[in-house]
């Protein structure tokens, strides 16, 4: 059975029995693009400093 879910940026999904349970990335490719949204989010302390509230879980 086919994965449902599509592929990140436009590659195909692998099947069930290939995906890696457990894990943020699915390859290197995904890795990187992780590595980019995290270094452009801002930590809880630039959003206070901006008048925002920051996320109560991740304190």
């Amino acid at each position: 059975m086919e994965n449902p879910i599509p592929g990140g940026a436009g590659r195909r999904t692998k099947a069930i029995k290939e995906v890696l349970n457990g894990s943020m990335v699915h390859d290197f490719q995904d890795m990187q693009q992780l590595g980019a949204d995290m270094q452009a989010m801002k930590t809880n302390s630039q959003l206070l400093e901006e008048g925002l509230v920051p996320d109560p879980i991740q304190d």
